[in-house]
């Protein structure tokens, strides 16, 4: 089936364009383009449509489908204009063929399908991504001191047989829906024991500023990973330093690092040793499953750092702080067991 990526990023501190100025960069491919432009609303209007028909079809709610897609959409734009402000815009398109898989449940609409899974958009992101890195270097040593990108959205849509686009969803913590809990009394008491323990836990004070940094709404997703995984790392290596010392936690701590450790510590074999103290009564499923949920997290962080390629939309950063959450809390559980526990 044939594919449509765009992707779009604000240039910070390059030349500006005169506000009814477009100009066309030529690429490296007949079916690539790069535009720089100050209004990009018509060259992302399917991408801002996808967005829209995505967060209606998990949100539901609505009573008019085309008056609420029409709502949704103009908030998209006005969000992506604030960011925009006078800032020229860099606009990459591409088409191409790709294998899909268009699967129930979907929906028809009058002028677009929606469906969930029919495409690997990853695979697309990385097949185009020297391209783009190539192209934003050019752009950015257009200006001295060189520009910086803002990114502001991309998507990929199909066309079908009959010509209409196809909006493929991937259900996902990056869409960043967050399901909201109520705050009760008890949840009340929770926060104010786990503040209290927060702030007399002060060997890890700089897990706490580091995950306050990377939660900060608006930062950006390698920023908030980086920040996350210093903060991974620093707590277990202090709590691992912690639980070696301790004579009541000992017998456990070595009864589960005997058959890994040997002259020197690895980081992997440091959360295994943490995580036996931590989760004393965790069963083996759960257990491998942090491990490799850590692993993966760390073999990214690693890539990442040598310079391999990377899609910063994709990031796992919720996933990378529900790990480092769960830690926190099971560490504060752990030192100060006469509080009753500090909730999950």
């Amino acid at each position: 089936m044939r594919y449509t990526y765009t992707a779009a990023w604000a240039v910070v501190g390059g030349g500006a364009l005169q506000e009814e100025s477009q100009l066309t960069v030529p690429a490296s491919s007949e079916s690539a383009q790069f535009i720089l432009t100050r209004d990009p609303d018509t060259l992302l209007a399917r991408v801002d449509e996808a967005s829209a028909l995505g967060l209606l079809m998990f949100m539901g709610g609505y009573e008019n489908f085309q008056t609420a897609l029409a709502s949704v959409i103009e908030e998209i734009k006005a969000e992506r204009n604030k960011k925009i402000a006078a800032k020229t815009v860099l606009v990459f398109q591409t088409h191409g063929e790709i294998d899909t898989s268009v699967k129930e449940p979907l929906r028809e609409f009058d002028t677009f399908v929606g469906c969930f899974d029919a495409v690997d958009k990853n695979s697309v992101r990385q097949l185009h991504q020297t391209n783009i890195e190539t192209m934003k270097v050019a752009v950015a040593f257009e200006s001295d001191p060189p520009s910086r990108f803002a990114y502001l959205t991309d998507g990929i849509h199909l066309l079908n047989d009959s010509g209409k686009p196809v909006y493929s969803f991937t259900p996902s913590m990056n869409l960043e829906l967050f399901r909201s809990t109520p705050l009760s009394e008890e949840a009340t008491n929770r926060i104010r024991d786990r503040y209290t323990a927060l702030n007399q836990a002060n060997d890890i004070d700089s897990v706490y500023r580091l995950f306050s940094q990377m939660a900060e709404y608006g930062t950006d997703r390698l920023k908030a990973f980086l920040l996350g995984w210093a903060a991974l790392e620093i707590l277990i290596a202090k709590s691992f330093k912690s639980y070696e010392q301790q004579p009541t936690l000992r017998e456990l701590f070595l009864a589960r690092i005997k058959d890994v450790m040997k002259d020197k510590y690895r980081l992997t074999d440091k959360f295994i040793a943490v995580t036996a103290v931590l989760f004393p009564s965790i069963d083996d499923a759960e257990a491998q499953k942090n491990y490799e949920d850590f692993r993966k997290l760390k073999n990214l962080r690693n890539s990442i750092s040598h310079g391999e390629a990377f899609s910063e939309k994709d990031l796992p950063v919720h996933e990378l702080a529900a790990l480092l959450r769960k830690y926190v809390v099971a560490r504060l559980n752990t030192d100060a067991p006469t509080r009753g526990g500090l909730g999950q």
